[in-house]
């Protein structure tokens, strides 16, 4: 979603549901693997240490997978802190390039991983790989995962038409969990990785990930292909800021001049729409109303133009006190059609 920060963006903020601040054990003290939290959206976990160590990993350490492996893991007590360490390197050296071996094949996983970790540039075929082969010396089980990614506004509720996309699942002390360090590394704000992707709730994961063996969706019941294409395109704003799982399913929205929409959400929040051309770079704020019950919201958004366009939904918390200037997060977008 483009320019969907309406003020400068203030600071991400610490998502409300985590109730927890727990070391991920990086220290001499070593708690059994009962003592570590699972980790999710009720769990925040300090990684600070562990970042701070990564991101300072000297070039000499990074000269192999194997070499860097050792370095980044070395210190780590649990599956948990190896697999940060990892992750925190990764998203700290590795840059986004979408020219990365483009054309070029490669022999092995390991080749890929080995150009990817040299040329420190990768997408996101060189990013999971670098992941998982960064953990296995380590004995960290981790699974490679293709299938399809909902990345663009005009890809609400429209089926996404090819693989496109690479993603991870690990395994950390018997259970897995989801993550996807491209994504990670380029939403990252203010220089740091968005830790959003970093063993995501498999619900908001599925929003606008479908792995081709369904299994990876890691849900305990599986999501079909019909189901996803119909979905609209969420952003982690929308769960950060405590919006329901149970999202809207359907982003494809026929409209008169008015379109109503249905959220929940536990918080107070405030909420901004605009319309822009399917694909187009700008958008227009359009007139919404707001009606609430309880947790549930209703919008009632103003829908001017005829044909086919982006519908771009805004929010954050309300204030305690009025504000001058406002700053909202994009949290998901529809595909209108006005005959």
């Amino acid at each position: 979603m483009r320019n969907y920060i309406i003020q400068p963006a203030m600071t991400r903020p610490v998502l409300a549901l985590f109730f927890l601040f727990l070391s991920a054990a990086w220290t001499p003290s070593v708690p059994t693997s009962q003592q570590i939290p699972r980790p999710s959206k009720y769990v925040e976990i300090d990684y600070s240490e562990i970042d701070k160590y990564a991101r300072s990993t000297p070039a000499s350490a990074a000269r192999s997978l194997t070499t860097l492996s050792a370095y980044l893991t070395s210190p780590a007590k649990t599956d948990l802190a190896k697999a940060r360490a990892v992750y925190a390197w990764i998203t700290s050296h590795i840059r986004y390039d979408e020219q990365a071996f483009s054309g070029q094949k490669y022999s092995s996983e390991v080749e890929y991983a080995t150009r990817s970790l040299r040329s420190q540039r990768a997408v996101c075929t060189g990013f999971a790989l670098l992941f998982k082969h960064l953990l296995k010396p380590a004995g960290i089980e981790v699974a490679n995962i293709k299938g399809y990614a909902r990345t663009f506004d005009s890809e609400a509720g429209h089926p996404i038409q090819r693989v496109d996309h690479e993603w991870n699942a690990v395994r950390l002390d018997g259970d897995w969990y989801l993550l996807d360090i491209a994504w990670a590394q380029t939403t990252a704000k203010g220089g740091k990785p968005n830790d959003y992707f970093f063993l995501t709730e498999p619900v908001e994961f599925s929003a606008n990930h479908f792995p081709i063996d369904p299994r990876w969706q890691l849900l305990d019941t599986a999501v079909s292909k019909a189901q996803f294409d119909q979905f609209p395109k969420l952003y982690d704003a929308y769960f950060r800021l405590g919006f329901d799982n149970n999202f809207p399913k359907s982003g494809l929205i026929r409209a008169s001049d008015a379109l109503t929409l249905t959220l929940r959400n536990g918080k107070d929040v405030e909420f901004m729409c605009a319309l822009g051309r399917v694909g187009g770079a700008e958008s227009t704020t359009v007139p919404v109303s707001v009606q609430r019950s309880g947790e549930t919201y209703r919008l009632t958004i103003a829908v001017p133009q005829r044909g086919n366009s982006t519908l771009l939904l805004f929010a954050k918390p309300k204030g305690a006190q009025p504000e001058r200037v406002k700053s909202y997060e994009g949290i998901a977008s529809f595909t209108v059609m006005k005959g």
